[in-house]
């Protein structure tokens, strides 16, 4: 007992990245005492296959009072989430260059942050949207991520920081993120990306936001080539299995969902049933191909993997891919557990085959 209390002092006690190096430090120790040690701090949530070192950071943010992705109040919940992800960071995924610039916008100029990969010139471009409720997140909480889908995926990567609600309710994000779309595909020769292959993707919210984007798009020259859903929330409706299993112990609850539900749609001119907000009510026939990644312990799980289902049953091309050992959020992880950035390399390296396997 007096090692796990020491553990927790030095993490609990470590300020900045040097609690990030204290947690990556646990990822060394063998399972069974990642385990034991979970259990011995009070983490009792029976998830058999998720892997042992996320159970061991659950339990250290249990501990230390966890803390809700959105709140009522978003400023606070957009300083908390950004500080707690630069407080995890350590070497950054070099790429060949990271540029930060400025594209036009349907309500102003948006931030954009683009990534080259070290052969660049006629790479697949994946405008990529961030995760967060749309709430929360910003270019810098998910730079690793996107670092590391440029460098493994061999492909340009322009992130894009679209309006956050509750001041910016949908559909602002959705407006902005076709914007990126259509402004990618006009610059596409300036950037040196293939014309052919400007996708789109995302986690979470960003998958939404994909999802739509893709819906919103088709049939027009601004398509995008493929499309990439990291866990997508698709359906703001109806409810499925894995938001009553995996809603507590864990990195998103369903009372995360219902404030953000909330601030996105409840402050809108929207309804939860339009489909620019829940895609799974839109027309899902003719859509770009599709790689989606669901997480077995992740409240959105099911309805991810419906949706990838409803695509192929409609005769799109869809590839699936259920990772088993983690729940949401993972490709936020990547600093902290060799699994979730192994996870994210090979998504990466599938999805550049998928698009590889597309006809010109």
């Amino acid at each position: 007992m007096s090692v796990v209390k020491t553990i927790r002092r030095q993490v609990s006690n470590a300020g900045g990245k040097a609690r990030g190096d204290a947690a990556r430090l646990l990822a060394h120790l063998p399972a069974p005492m990642q385990l034991r040690l979970a259990r011995l701090m009070g983490y009792q949530y029976e998830y058999a296959g998720l892997d042992p070192h996320i159970r061991l950071l659950l339990a250290f943010r249990q501990l230390e009072g966890g803390g809700s992705l959105v709140t009522r109040d978003a400023v606070k919940s957009r300083r908390h989430f950004r500080r707690e992800m630069l407080s995890i960071a350590g070497k950054p995924t070099e790429v060949a260059q990271v540029k930060n610039f400025q594209i036009d916008g349907p309500a102003g100029k948006l931030n954009v942050r683009h990534y080259l990969p070290e052969q660049h010139q006629g790479a697949p471009l994946l405008v990529f949207y961030h995760g967060g409720g749309f709430v929360v997140g910003d270019l810098d909480t998910h730079d690793e991520a996107c670092r590391l889908l440029c460098h493994h995926g061999r492909m340009q990567v322009l992130s894009i920081d679209y309006r956050l609600a509750p001041e910016y309710p949908a559909p602002a994000a959705v407006d902005d993120c076709i914007a990126a779309l259509k402004w990618a595909k006009a610059h596409a020769a300036e950037l040196g990306a293939d014309p052919a292959r400007i996708c789109v993707g995302g986690d979470s919210a960003g998958g939404n936001l994909s999802a739509v984007v893709s819906q919103q798009t088709k049939g027009t020259p601004d398509a995008p080539a493929a499309q990439l859903l990291f866990y997508p929330v698709v359906d703001l409706v109806n409810e499925y299995q894995s938001r009553k299993a995996f809603t507590q112990g864990l990195f998103l609850s369903d009372l995360d969902i219902e404030e953000a539900n909330y601030a996105y749609v409840g402050l809108s001119d929207l309804t939860l049933q339009d489909p620019l907000v829940t895609p799974m009510l839109g027309d899902m026939t003719n859509l770009p191909p599709a790689l989606v990644v669901s997480a077995a312990y992740d409240v959105l799980c099911d309805e991810g993997e419906a949706y990838a289902h409803r695509m192929r049953e409609l005769g799109n091309r869809v590839i699936l891919d259920r990772v088993e050992s983690h729940g949401h959020g993972f490709i936020n992880l990547t600093y902290l557990n060799p699994s979730a950035k192994q996870t994210t390399i090979r998504v990466a390296q599938d999805f550049r085959v998928f698009l590889d396997s597309l006809p010109a």
